[in-house]
């Protein structure tokens, strides 16, 4: 049976959406955005750190 359409599933719990839309529900969007929001977090902490470390090692050579 072919699939007439755009057949998209739900980014965060894969069942079936429809067109244009990104997820299935109110649940699953606000846990897609929570999860956007936590890897964008991650994503500013790993820079934050490694600009910390690289400011530590430059320091090192101050005397």
């Amino acid at each position: 049976m072919p699939i007439e359409g755009d057949h998209r599933h739900c980014k965060v719990c894969g069942k079936v959406v429809k067109p244009g839309a990104d997820t299935c529900s109110d649940a699953c969007a606000a846990t897609r955005e929570r999860r956007r929001s936590s890897a964008r977090n991650y994503r500013y902490l790993l820079y934050l750190t490694m600009g910390v470390l690289v400011v530590l090692f430059l320091a090192s050579f101050v005397h």
